[in-house]
């Protein structure tokens, strides 16, 4: 038996010499492991990137007073859904802002049509927000109808 595990020993003693060591580097799997690392830091950056843009969003809102003004009046009507509501016609009619502005001024440089910056600031402003507070009131209105109508159909009590 021990002339046995001598052979075994030279044998495998002679293999090892006659193969080179192979230590599993495969240079295929290391593009792809480079490529999928790419890819996960790049979408890492994506989200550091849209996450500060929402924190900066947060802090704009709570600085105008949007989150406290709406929760307010959630507080003081003791129903969510009106805080909610306030809280989706203030974003509209500020979202509404710009776009008035934006409009205006592009309509004034089409059609040469000569205002002042301020007056077109002031107007702008006052259309954007009458603007977003209509769409906020036709959408609010569109809203109560589809989830009166899935009440309804379902049984439930509105």
């Amino acid at each position: 038996m021990v002339a046995f595990v001598k052979s075994a020993a030279a044998s495998t003693a002679m293999l090892s010499q006659a193969i080179p060591p192979d230590n599993g580097f495969d240079p295929g799997l290391l593009f792809v492991a480079l490529f999928f690392g790419a890819v996960f830091l790049i979408l890492v950056g994506i989200g550091i990137v849209v996450g500060l843009a929402c924190l900066a969003c947060a802090g704009i809102f709570v600085a105008l007073g949007i989150i406290s003004s709406s929760a307010l009046v959630a507080i003081f009507s003791r129903r969510f859904s009106v805080g909610l509501r306030a809280l989706h016609y203030q974003l509209s009619a500020l979202i509404g802002l710009p776009c008035g502005i934006g409009a205006l001024w592009l309509g004034c440089l089409l059609f040469d049509f000569h205002l002042r910056h301020r007056y077109i600031l002031a107007i702008g402003s006052a259309i954007g927000i009458i603007a977003g507070i209509a769409i906020a009131f036709i959408l609010d209105r569109f809203f109560r109808f589809v989830y009166r109508r899935f009440m309804l159909a379902s049984g439930l009590r509105v």
